[in-house]
């Protein structure tokens, strides 16, 4: 089992018996809904992109939904202009895909009911994930769902277009950390390789995901970074809604924020507070160099992820939750 997902109990997901299903159910299918979590990353995003750009190429009718702003970085990939934000009421699937959504309840609102929505499928790599899939094809030794994603592709027999192959690039460089993260592996290398050969240019993926960041993005880093504080092994920052509005920026611009956290010196996790709107809960980050797993944390609270990476939501006043975060941390430090 790989470092992130160490330590994290679940089920035996067998990913080996619910690849051929997967792909059964896509081979059948004339129409075919994808979708992904809300605030979707680049792994959602990628994954759900390729298989879309794979069954129309194949003659499907395909739609791609998410009710949230697709993330900055990646509104490049092919089809990515072309996900809807609602769905007709009407809507009528054969196959309903789900990536990297790690609970239905995280799916938009306008997700066709049973039996509209036809065969629901899970695709994901957490292994802390809700089984709510008819078919879940979940494998948590998977570096991303974009590897989930060219399996069923190449299992279809269908070759990985370019186009394809950039939406799964992508979600390789998402949950990698563009190939450092302890997730990176030789099979994730090898189909690197293949996606390159499909016409993937590493550097043009590395510029457009990586070296292209929004003004309002750098003015918020700056603001957020004044907020740093360290307690021993662990590194907090704060993201406060003041400091959204002064600088103009939508939540989508705050990723990767944690990981300067957690590059301090002498840190072993770091935390990311997200100031509620309208009364909610706190939105808290985890993000681990290996010694704590984080999941472990975070499942506590509702929420989940891997070893190295996860979140939940807490309700609280911010005193309290920082309170609750820092005696976990402390106790998982210890142990």
């Amino acid at each position: 089992m790989k470092a992130r997902n160490k330590g994290v109990v679940g089920r035996d997901w067998k990913p080996e018996e619910n690849l051929p299903r997967a792909i059964e159910a896509l081979r059948q299918a004339g129409s075919v809904l994808c979708t992904m979590h809300r605030g979707p990353d680049g792994d959602a995003l990628g994954s759900a992109l390729a298989l879309a750009c794979a069954m129309r190429e194949m003659g499907r009718k395909v739609d791609v939904y998410n009710p949230d702003e697709l993330p900055y970085n990646f509104r490049f990939l092919p089809g990515a202009a072309a996900v809807l934000r609602a769905l007709p009421p009407d809507s009528t699937y054969d196959v309903t895909i789900a990536t990297d959504a790690g609970a239905f309840a995280r799916l938009g609102p306008d997700v066709p009911p049973v039996p509209r929505r036809g065969l629901l499928m899970n695709l994901d790599h957490h292994m802390t994930t809700e089984p709510f899939g008819d078919v879940n094809y979940v494998d948590p030794h998977a570096a991303s769902v974009g590897i989930l994603a060219y399996k069923i592709i190449r299992g279809l027999g269908h070759g990985v277009s370019r186009d394809a192959a950039e939406c799964i690039y992508a979600s390789i460089l998402a949950d990698t950390g563009s190939f450092r993260y302890s997730s990176t592996d030789p099979e994730c290398f090898r189909i690197a390789a293949e996606l390159l050969e499909a016409g993937v240019d590493p550097w043009e993926m590395t510029v457009r995901v990586y070296e292209q960041q929004p003004l309002a993005r750098m003015r918020l880093l700056a603001d957020v970074l004044k907020t740093l504080e360290v307690h021993g092994k662990l590194a907090t920052i704060t993201i406060t809604n003041e400091m959204m509005a002064r600088t103009g920026s939508p939540i989508d611009l705050t990723d990767g924020f944690i990981n300067y956290a957690r590059s301090v010196d002498g840190v072993e996790v770091a935390a990311s507070f997200r100031e509620p709107s309208n009364g909610g809960p706190w939105r808290v980050s985890f993000r681990s160099r290996g010694r704590v797993n984080v999941a472990a944390i975070a499942q506590k609270f509702g929420g989940g992820g891997h070893h190295n990476a996860a979140g939940c939501s807490i309700a609280g006043d911010e005193a309290a939750v920082r309170a609750r975060i820092a005696d976990e941390i402390e106790q998982a430090l210890l142990g």
